[in-house]
Formats: structure tokens, sequence, C-alpha cells
């Protein structure tokens, strides 16, 4: 392992605690090549070699993608891409990795990872994909792959929350796969319910995204944030974290209509806590601090309007708290 980037980790959570900031951690990505699951699968001794190079955007650092691809190829990358939640080379370059981390000792502050409280929870894995329209059983590969490393994780680690860290599709059959934001979320081997309920799992996570999915209307992204709030409380029985959302804008003649997903979102999120329901926070993707952005750019800097809005939601969530507490919390 990389020595160095593993002290940048220690002193990001250092930082953190410092400032009453809690982290959750993934410990792969879906959609990255280097560390993510293709290369775990490539480093596996088990795997079959590869036959079709690694393409050159994925390399330096972008993420995995089908589009434009010929459909041969496109077939082998979902293929291979599977393998990983079977394959046992893979399956122990993933568990040295968490054992690593979860017993990694801090440089800065001497704290062990799985006794940090600076940790809120682990994330199994960012948006996982095993793709049923070409592998009919990867729904199945992927639970199994869930509830094995769940317990793995809590096995080793019994002071933190775990969670999946998918979007939440519904698979194909489900009683609300009618809710999904496309045709294609049905085959991507997620299922909202099935794939949160072990008892391993803590919480269950959700993300949105209107633009990559082609739904930016405002009632897509409402009935998506309750269809899950409902299904967490009566199958589920299990807190509910809406843990990426965000909305790309070209310029900044657009940021009111990023600011209007926010609000809509952050509506939500109050109302679920003011009345007790399963929604209990969101995460925005992204806090930006460079002076410059990016065309097409989902990041907010300090001095957003945007910004303004996530301030003010998190001002109205701690009074939301702090009037519960007046009355019921105990410590």
């Amino acid at each position: 392992y990389d020595e160095e980037g593993l002290k940048a980790l220690d002193f990001l959570l250092s930082e953190a605690n410092k400032y009453g900031i809690r982290v959750i951690l993934s410990f792969v990505d879906n959609w990255k090549y280097p560390g993510g699951v293709d290369q775990m699968l490539d480093w596996s001794e088990t795997a079959p070699e590869r036959e079709i190079p690694v393409p050159a955007s994925l390399l330096g650092g972008g993420d995995y993608n089908q589009d434009n691809l010929e459909q041969e190829v496109k077939n082998y990358i979902v293929e291979r891409h599977s393998l990983f939640y079977t394959d046992e080379g893979a399956r122990k370059i993933y568990r040295d990795y968490v054992s690593t981390l979860v017993n990694r000792t801090n440089v800065y502050n001497g704290k062990v990872y799985r006794d940090d409280p600076t940790i809120l929870a682990w994330n199994l894995i960012n948006e996982p994909r095993c793709e049923t329209w070409l592998v009919w059983d990867c729904g199945d590969k992927l639970q199994s792959w869930i509830e094995s490393e769940s317990a793995f994780v809590k096995e080793l680690d019994p002071n933190h929350m775990v969670t999946v860290g998918e979007e939440g599709f519904w698979a194909s059959g489900s009683q609300n796969e009618w809710e999904n934001p496309t045709k294609w979320a049905k085959d991507m081997g997620q299922d909202f319910r099935r794939n949160h309920l072990p008892e391993s799992i803590d919480f269950a996570t959700i993300h949105i995204w209107p633009d990559t999915w082609g739904r930016p209307e405002d009632s897509f992204q409402k009935s998506w944030i309750l269809a899950h709030i409902r299904e967490a409380e009566e199958e589920l029985g299990k807190p509910l974290l809406l843990e990426e959302f965000g909305k790309s804008i070209e310029s900044v003649d657009e940021t009111e209509e990023r600011n209007q997903v926010y609000r809509s979102v952050h509506q939500l999120v109050e109302d679920s806590v003011r009345q007790n329901r399963a929604l209990k926070g969101s995460l925005f993707w992204n806090w930006e601090t460079d002076l410059i952005r990016s065309p097409g750019s989902y990041e907010i800097n300090a001095w957003d309007s945007t910004f303004e809005l996530v301030k003010g939601h998190a001002s109205r969530l701690r009074e939301i708290r702090e009037n519960k507490c007046a009355f019921r919390c105990e410590f």
C-alpha cells in the first residue's frame, strides 16, 4: 500500500475530528480503475487474464463507462466486472485492504481506525454494478457478496456502522420497480430492500443524480426519496441516508436550477427528521475549494448561493434536534 496516501487519510481524519466532522469511508469504488473493482480483478491470481486492454481514460483516473463501446467489447467488460463478486483472489485483495484500513493506527493522533469515533460508518463499495441484462444471476452474486463482506467488516470492527453504498435501484419484480429513474436501473444488480436486509447492514443509503439519470423533474426526485423512506420504514426498519446528490451546471447563470434541487432535497430531509421518519440526513456532491470551476461542474464554493442553502439547512437540522432533545433526549 502507498503509505503516503494512507498518511494523507490519517491527516484528513485527524483534522475532521478537531472540527467535529464525521466521515463515511468507502473501501472500494465501482467507477475508478486505480484501486477499484477492475484493478483488484487484474491483480487477482485466480481471475482470468485480461484479454482486452483497460481503456486509457480509466488508467488516467476516469470513470468506468460503457458508452460508445462496440457490443463485443461492452459484453466483455460487463462480464469481467461481474467476476469481482465471486473471484476468490479479488475477495482476498479486498479483505486484506479492509483489514489494513480497519486496524491502521493514525500517525497523527494515535487512534486505531476501528476505535476512532471520527469514522461514522464504512461503505462496502461505492455504487456497485453487477449487470443482470448480461449475467443473469448477477443480483444473487452481489447479494451474497454484500452479506459475506458486511459480516467480515463487522467481525473486524464491531464499533462502527456498515452500509452498502449504493444508489438504491430496485430489481425487476420488486414492488417499487416502477419508481426507478429509467429502464436500465433494474438491470444493475441492485435491489434496495434485499441489499439492506442483512443484520450486518446498519442503515440504508440512496443516491440521486438528476442529470446522469435524465430525470431533472422535481416530481421524480420527491417520488424517489419518499418511496425509499416508506420502504426503509415498512420493510427494513432501518435509518436511511441520502448519501449523494447534486446538480451539474454549465455556468453561474444556471445556479438557480441547482439551488432548486438543493431546496427540494433539504425540505424532504427536514420534514423527515422533524416527523421522526426514516430519512435522517443528506450529503451533497461536492464542496470545491479551488478558485476555478470547470464547465459542467457539480462543485459548489463557499461563496456560492448554493452553499448558503447548505448552511441554512444544517442550522435548521441542528435546531430540530435541539428542540427534540429539550423534551426527550437522554445522554
